[in-house]
């Protein structure tokens, strides 16, 4: 006597394992079937797509949703690596401004007076729920986490290549941060 399980796709293709076990009867003596096999094929249709979950059947044929296959970690983690990379490309630009790009926005503060926490520059980024090394950060630690190294440094370097003025910021909380300029 040997159990089987067949695995199928939603389309009917076979896709998956043949098992045997052992088993034992009433008696307690144990049932050695002459071969243990195993077979397994890709996880994939015939036309090449991968499945987005797994679907197995119950003794009874009713299939069952496993709630998180291989597949789904894959293209979450893909899809997390392409968001955090752009994100990490857009904080580079915001900041490391060359004096230069500066210079605008300074002058458009010059020309309001020289107001207390002028905004200069702003930059949205929302973390994702997960990070790609697997820690949940909001949004100033995933900010800190794509700059490399802590805010206060980033700023310190602004007021190290800038003279009578200091830089400050401040976040929404969700996915917003700003670059505040004040005359010292």
């Amino acid at each position: 006597m040997f159990v089987s399980t067949f695995v199928m796709d939603v389309s009917g293709i076979f896709i998956s394992t043949i098992s045997t076990m052992f088993i034992t009867d009433l008696s307690g003596s144990l049932f050695q079937p002459d071969y243990i096999s195993s077979l397994s094929t890709s996880m994939s249709d015939l036309s090449g797509t991968s499945l987005m979950s797994t679907i197995l059947g119950d003794l009874s044929g009713a299939p069952i949703k496993i709630p998180l296959s291989i597949n789904d970690l894959l293209n979450s983690y893909e899809a997390t690596l392409v968001k955090e990379t752009a994100d990490r490309s857009a904080v580079a630009i915001f900041t490391e401004p060359s004096v230069d790009s500066l210079k605008p926005a300074l002058y458009k503060w010059a020309a309001a007076g020289f107001p207390s926490a002028h905004i200069i520059n702003r930059i949205s980024i929302v973390p994702p729920s997960v990070c790609i090394d697997g820690v949940t950060r909001n949004l100033t630690y995933y900010f800190e986490y794509l700059l490399g190294k802590p805010i206060a440094e980033w700023l310190q370097a602004l007021d190290d290549v800038t003279d009578g003025m200091i830089f400050t910021f401040s976040h929404d909380g969700v996915g917003s941060i700003s670059l505040h300029v004040s005359r010292v």
